[in-house]
């Protein structure tokens, strides 16, 4: 597991590196701090951005938006799953609704909600409609590769069928699902932020991002974008953490 997540964090690490060293690059052609800053000057803006009360007011709301939006099509993407997979006439059915979801326009959804549910609980809802079916055909996909030898024998032991859910079903699969997890939580966040900024939702992330682009305040629009990507992939790091520990 050590030897998996020490992979993972140089990985990451030489993205960020080959990230950064396109920002330079892009810095130094493009000549211009009004349309791409220098990396030094958007650093300095987390300074000011770390120091300041409304940033943390927004980050906050933010975040539970995202963990809201995940946790709900988290729970309802496991427990359609499980039914799923025990009843394919079920999956049948169901299956292609949750991939005809999955084809749906997010700008477009965002200003139908908008009029519906309002500013605050638009990107919940945003994200949740392209979260769950993402994360059901994952979890599906999970329990239909579990060993059928493993489930015969649960069977044959005598296990009743809830049983084999809970001792045998969901702890085999956890490891595909946590990892599946872990990219929807990262694609959670940049789905809430990118209805924030659509839908000018005050105190997020997504209204501080479209409030430096109105003032010209452009290194800390990226210093804002450059904080969300950051924490995106710490949030994937820690759930692929979760799913090697679970593997062993």
């Amino acid at each position: 597991m050590k030897k998996a997540l020490l992979k993972n964090l140089i990985q990451t690490g030489v993205a960020l590196g080959v990230l950064f060293a396109a920002w330079l690059i892009a810095y130094f052609c493009i000549g211009n701090p009004s349309l791409m800053p220098a990396p030094w000057a958007s650093a300095k803006e987390f300074g000011v951005l770390f120091s300041s009360g409304e940033f943390w007011r927004g980050f906050a709301t933010t975040m539970a938006r995202v963990f809201l939006a995940f946790g709900i099509s988290f729970v309802l993407a496991v427990i359609f799953a499980v039914v799923a997979y025990l009843y394919p006439s079920f999956a049948g059915i169901f299956t292609p609704i949750a991939s005809a979801f999955r084809s749906l326009p997010v700008l477009a959804i965002v200003l139908i909600l908008l009029s519906i549910l309002g500013a605050g609980a638009t990107p919940v809802a945003v994200a949740f409609l392209s979260l769950f079916p993402m994360l059901y055909t994952g979890i599906l996909t999970a329990l239909l590769a579990i060993d059928k030898h493993v489930i015969e024998v649960s069977k044959v032991y005598g296990a009743s069928r809830w049983v084999r859910i809970w001792r045998v079903y969901l702890p085999l699969s956890a490891p595909s699902v946590l990892r599946e997890a872990g990219g929807a939580i990262s694609f959670s966040l940049k789905l809430v932020v990118s209805a924030e900024v659509v839908a000018m939702t005050a105190q997020s992330l997504g209204y501080m991002m479209q409030d430096a682009k109105a003032w010209g305040e452009i290194p800390q629009l990226f210093a804002l974008v450059t904080l969300t990507f950051i924490l995106g992939l710490a949030l994937e790091l820690i759930m692929t953490a979760l799913a090697e520990k679970a593997q062993y």
